[in-house]
């Protein structure tokens, strides 16, 4: 074959061929060329590749080695899996003594036919793009174990300007949490924030039209971005995070692996001091550090409103007969009219809103107990309305007759703004009047009011560590023996 006729693509064929288990025949057969060839590049044949290519074509002298270190493969996968090669090579090879140009003439020459990339040119203020990783590692001193992190990265595409924390989850209340501390941050907003197809992002992917989580849509209409994730399994989407990931893993993992962290606060502090210097550093490609590019583009974000966004998760529940709606282990009330109806529930750390048909219906602080039922007595139908009422009036009278104590206990539950959610909890209380004596649940109640326990278990507890005997037991025993009666010899 002459230099002329010299085919790399035909010489890389037949080396796959070989490790596929081919025999030279098959080769030759199937990519249609003399055995004679075939056998020529069987075992390499790097002379005689090297002996048949043009001076102009023949790889430059290699005496420095540089080209030996590098996995021209891995290289040419990333680079087919979407990475702009110009951000792979950035700061990839910044320690190796060599050019852009004679580092795209090596790629090529050693992975040939690779698929033509558009670099991608971003306006400021236009882009940015999120991405997860694996973290590092926490260490809990009460068990010994290794509890596992989330690594959020954020990226202005113009500038590559840098931000990154650590989290636990993924889930939506540390995802939006990582929004808003990422935009403060910047000091403002892109136009287009581009995630993953995470379900904190995205309920339903779709390459066209994918459905948005809600209260990812809401974050985002607070500050006033659109949306617009990237491609399923279309890592060149949001290229230029991902690489930002990799470079920060290398430059920032490495440094603290001797390290043992505690705690997600002082993991985040040492990575706060380590980003700065990141963003510091001077781009290979650019020739001016990101901070020093994020100084022109940070005028062109949306400015951050006033107010600012109270992190709020989504979900739906059904309202239930007895007028309430399950949210994390607790029970919330909304109108009567609605029982039967799938309704929205927007929870922050404070409060929980309920909504129908985007209309507001029901507003409650946020109990973060289990099991409570946190009660609007006016969600109720008008005579169940009035048949409560009447109830915690009934309730309040009985603990008086009771003692001082009883009622101050029972008075100090239904004095909330809401009474009838610790209705159900006084009729108990003075329940253990009849079941053990009225004396004896006076006595647990001082004791009650003293340590604040106002629960059913903790007063009959109370009652039996006091000598505290059922009415019927008690009876039994103050009758003793008697002669007289039938069956006693």
């Amino acid at each position: 074959m002459s230099a002329e006729g010299l085919d790399m693509k035909l010489v890389e064929d037949i080396r796959r061929l070989k490790k596929l288990g081919f025999t030279k025949r098959k080769v030759a057969r199937c990519l249609k060329v003399h055995r004679n060839t075939v056998t020529k590049y069987w075992n390499g044949g790097e002379s005689a590749i090297l002996a048949e290519m043009p001076a102009s074509v023949a790889p430059p002298n290699e005496a420095d080695g540089w080209t030996k270190h590098l996995d021209w493969q891995d290289i040419r996968a990333e680079v087919l899996g979407g990475v702009p090669l110009n951000v792979l090579f950035e700061e990839q090879f910044e320690k190796i003594p060599v050019t852009y140009s004679a580092f795209w003439k090596q790629l090529q020459r050693r992975a040939p036919c690779l698929a033509a990339t558009m670099v991608r040119i971003f306006a400021p203020g236009s882009r940015a793009e999120i991405d997860y990783c694996d973290g590092i590692g926490l260490l809990d001193i009460v068990t010994g174990e290794i509890v596992k992190t989330e690594f959020f990265v954020g990226v202005l595409c113009c500038s590559r300007y840098t931000f990154a924390e650590f989290t636990l989850t993924q889930k939506s209340e540390d995802f939006l949490s990582s929004h808003v501390r990422m935009l403060e941050f910047f000091g403002g907003s892109a136009q287009i924030v581009s995630p993953d197809n995470l379900k904190s992002a995205v309920s339903k992917a779709h390459r066209y039209d994918p459905v948005l989580n809600p209260a990812y849509t809401r974050l985002a209409s607070h500050y006033g971005f659109a949306v617009v994730p990237a491609r399923v399994r279309t890592p060149r989407d949001k290229a230029i995070v991902e690489r930002t990931i990799q470079i920060f893993q290398r430059w920032f993992f490495f440094r603290v692996r001797h390290r043992t962290f505690t705690s997600l606060v002082e993991l985040n502090k040492v990575l706060r001091e380590h980003l700065v210097l990141f963003n510091e550093r001077k781009h290979r490609v650019f020739g001016k550090s990101r901070q020093e590019m994020f100084a022109s583009e940070k005028s062109h974000l949306i400015e951050l409103p006033q107010v600012p966004y109270q992190v709020a998760t989504f979900s739906r529940a059904t309202l239930s007969r007895d007028c309430h709606l399950r949210f994390a282990e607790n029970f919330y009330s909304a109108p009567h009219v609605l029982r039967g109806l799938e309704l929205e529930v927007w929870a922050t750390a404070v409060s929980i809103e309920i909504y129908h048909k985007s209309e507001r219906v029901a507003f409650h602080r946020r109990n973060k107990s289990a099991g409570k039922f946190i009660t609007d007595t006016h969600h109720y139908p008008p005579a169940q309305q009035a048949y409560a009422e009447e109830d915690v009036a009934r309730v309040r009278e009985r603990a008086v007759k009771v003692g001082p104590e009883t009622s101050k206990l029972v008075t100090e539950l239904l004095s909330g703004p809401y009474p009838f959610q610790h209705f159900r909890r006084c009729q108990g209380i003075l329940a253990l009047g009849h079941k053990y004596s009225e004396p004896r649940l006076e006595s647990a109640s001082r004791i009650a009011n003293q340590f604040n326990q106002k629960t059913v278990p903790y007063l009959e507890r109370v009652i039996k560590q006091n000598g505290g005997t059922l009415r019927k037991e008690a009876n039994a025993i103050e009758r003793g023996y008697n002669p007289h009666l039938r069956g006693v010899e």
